[in-house]
């Protein structure tokens, strides 16, 4: 099993559990070491999953919407289609994030989880008083994306990748 789909039972173990996971109990399901879960929940973390470590193991608060970040490229025009592919299928564009050369990370509040709010997002940008963040990295950015479940998240990501828009994630960004 590659660390991915680790990632993504050691989360669906948690969310069937009805109390807290022991780190050894998550590593004896898994067949890794105990050590590979404290990196995988690092990594969980950083990809927005609200894991909480108790004394008595991890549990994913009950409130937390699951979150992945994506990465993704296209032109300005195709913003609304990656908008509408992301909330048509469940989810939320909570924000986007840029690697600039010179200025770094930028990082900028989205919250489009409707068409409605997609058109409103568009308007803005083509009422010509403000650009994409995107177009300052020739289209390339990222978005953390947030939606019920892992599944309903794996579906938006296979979505954006028939469509071109996806692509594999940078290392520096769970960093």
């Amino acid at each position: 099993m590659d660390g991915q789909a680790r990632r993504k039972k050691l989360i669906e173990i948690l969310q069937k559990s009805a109390k807290p996971v022991s780190g050894t109990a998550l590593a004896g399901a898994l067949d890794v070491s105990r050590q590979v879960v404290v990196t995988d929940i690092a990594l969980i973390r950083a990809n927005g999953v609200d894991i909480i470590s108790t004394n008595r193991g991890y549990v994913i608060s009950s409130d937390s919407k699951c979150k992945r970040i994506i990465k993704s490229h296209h032109n300005d025009e195709q913003i609304l289609d990656e908008l509408f592919t992301i909330v048509d299928n469940g989810g939320c564009a909570e924000n986007i994030i840029i690697n600039h050369r010179f200025y770094n990370r930028l990082e900028a509040p989205l919250k489009v989880s409707s068409r409605r709010e997609a058109k409103e997002f568009m308007e803005a940008i083509l009422s010509g008083k403000s650009r994409s963040l995107s177009s300052a990295t020739s289209g390339y950015h990222y978005h953390t994306i947030s939606a019920d479940s892992e599944d309903t998240l794996d579906l938006i990501e296979e979505e954006l990748k028939a469509k071109g828009y996806w692509l594999p994630l940078d290392s520096w960004i769970l960093e």
